[in-house]
């Protein structure tokens, strides 16, 4: 068994992907960087009637998940002070991100119609960003023992094709799996002093200088990241336990890896790169190209030339056209047609396809007859190399920082890697020891919250048990009042009750035009004329022109008539 020590430098921008996004309902951007956040203590920190307000369109019904989504983000952007005290996840995004970020997000972007449909519903940019490999509960990133594995074995594999044939490379690495490298163990790197920088992933066309663009947004470990790790050869034995006559070394792994790797970098950065001798170079994680990651002699890359359908034209005299709905500028080049891979690498299904692609090259006017009957055909090609590459960028336009993945790798003694080792974890404990006091102040920001929140609540109970005891005894004093009534002053009172709108002399008249009060009617008319007395509402004489139009001194006669007649 042989231990080495390694040390790891990037020269481009790596991203490992994790399956995992930043999603803008946990995450607000500003100064700069973006500042992801737990939307539950997002929602513990807020004062409690933004919290209401945000429960309410949480909880929210919508026919359209984009209308929840946009009030929701709304909300957030606004109050994003209380997102940002409450981050726990801090990282530098490009000045172009920050300005589309309060431009484009959550912007109608595409408004589709489904058949049948009435009216066409919108779809919102969701501005979701690719997360790159970070140590979990530190929050660094880093680089996994498996990724540089991968990229090793993908070089020896090549040197094991052209050095021994495809018979010792199919014994060393078979479908079934990886038999010789099931020997060579990788460690995730054990120290990193490295930075996260979120930009974008620009997908160009290599053989064309005018061409569109397709980028998208992910987070990176930036240029000039560097990385500490140990490779370890173990005893080279097979299923059997017998040795196997294939002996990695050092020296192998420089080699291979420079022979596969270096002409694709020159090729992508056109520049030539000088290596010390324990020096060799890798691609890295996603986007550093189909042929980073296959093998040269046998590789075949999948590529679409060209999508094609029959279209119908409106009409009686209707005719079938044909329209591409994708293709290559360059599709019918020699370029193209000389990166054809071999037929004999191609199975039957696989040769079909490439037969496909060959008769579209060759013959471009007969679209037709690959059509036949079928409304739409894909045309695809099995090439040896991709006619695209991928760049990062801080801007989705115009100048890039050059392709992705790349790094460096230097066989290292003891003493520099234990050097090495102090001034990384000093950098590390830094962005630690960072993170940890942004996250200890969240929890102290939080908790105050909490204490308000519990304050506010107190109070609140307090209030209301003050309401509650006032009630109770206005609710002692009605009833003595109550149960000092009169009969007739019950009779009064409920009629108040059952109508409190109402004045009560209205209520009164309106009760002995009724002919209610039979018993105590003549008490109850003289409680009613004081009422209207001491309303002033009381007119026995009439200053009117027309006194038959005058409706206080009607109404005064009729309750004058109505006191004599009880009288009676």
């Amino acid at each position: 068994m042989k231990n080495y020590r390694l040390k790891l430098t990037a020269l481009s921008s790596i991203h490992i992907g994790t399956g995992e996004v930043y999603e803008p309902t946990n995450y607000v951007i500003d100064d700069g960087f973006l500042y992801e956040f737990d939307e539950v203590l997002f929602l513990k920190h807020l004062p409690s009637s933004k919290r209401a307000e945000f429960v309410k369109y949480v909880e929210m019904q919508t026919e359209h998940g984009y209308e929840l989504f946009e009030k929701i983000h709304h909300f957030i952007v606004t109050n994003k002070k209380y997102a940002k005290e409450v981050a726990f996840n801090k990282v530098k995004i490009s000045k172009t991100i920050e300005n589309k970020y309060g431009k484009d997000i959550a912007r109608k972007v595409q408004v589709e119609k489904k058949r049948n449909q009435r009216f066409a519903r919108s779809i919102f940019n969701k501005f979701e960003i690719q997360k790159t490999q970070r140590l979990q509960n530190r929050g660094l990133t880093y680089l996994s023992g498996s990724s540089i594995k991968g990229a090793i074995s993908t070089a020896y594999q090549e040197y094991i094709y052209k050095e021994k044939g495809k018979e010792k490379h199919s014994q060393y690495f078979s479908m079934r799996g990886d038999k010789l490298f099931r020997n060579l163990s990788v460690s995730d790197t054990l120290a990193q002093k490295s930075n996260a920088l979120i930009g974008y992933a620009v997908n160009r066309e290599r053989f064309e200088e005018d061409s569109s663009e397709i980028s998208t947004m992910l987070e990176v470990n930036t240029k000039e990241s560097e990385y500490l790790l140990n490779l370890t050869i173990k005893s080279l034995l097979n299923d059997d336990g017998e040795t196997i006559d294939e002996e990695i070394t050092k020296d192998k792994i420089i080699n291979a890896c420079n022979s596969h790797y270096m002409s694709i970098y020159e090729d992508k950065e056109h520049t030539k790169l000088s290596l010390r001798p324990n020096q060799f170079i890798m691609s890295l994680g996603r986007h550093s190209g189909a042929r980073a990651v296959t093998i040269d002699g046998i590789r075949k890359i999948l590529v679409k030339l060209a999508q094609i359908q029959n279209k119908k034209d409106e009409g009686d005299n209707a005719t079938i056209r044909v329209e591409r709905l994708h293709k290559k500028s360059y599709f019918e080049s020699d370029k193209i047609a000389e990166l054809f891979a071999e037929e004999k690498f191609l199975d039957d299904k696989e040769r079909r396809v490439w037969r496909d692609g060959k008769h579209f090259i060759e013959e471009p006017s007969k679209l037709e007859n690959l059509i036949e009957n079928r409304n739409r055909v894909t045309i695809n090609a099995y090439l040896t190399e991709e006619t695209t590459v991928w760049r990062f960028s801080k801007h989705d336009k115009g100048k890039d920082e050059g392709s992705f993945g790349w790094v460096v790798c230097e066989f290292i003694e003891e003493e520099e890697y234990t050097k090495l080792f102090s001034e990384f974890k000093l950098f590390e404990k830094e962005k630690i020891e960072e993170r940890d006091a942004q996250q200890k102040e969240a929890r102290l920001k939080i908790k105050k919250s909490k204490e308000d929140v519990q304050l506010y609540e107190q109070r609140k109970r307090e209030a209301q048990e003050q309401e509650e005891k006032l009630a109770q005894e206005a609710k002692k004093k009605r009833e003595r009042e109550v149960a000092s009534m009169t009969p007739l002053e019950k009779e009064i009172d409920e009629l108040v009750q059952n109508d409190e709108n109402t004045p009560k002399s209205t209520l009164l008249f309106t009760a002995l035009k009724n002919n209610q009060f039979e018993n105590e009617r003549l008490e109850a008319l003289e409680v009613l004329k004081s009422l209207l007395i001491e309303e002033k509402k009381w007119k026995e004489v009439s200053t009117a022109k027309k006194p038959e139009k005058d409706k206080v001194y009607k109404r005064t006669l009729e309750i004058m008539k109505m006191i004599e007649e009880s009288k009676t």
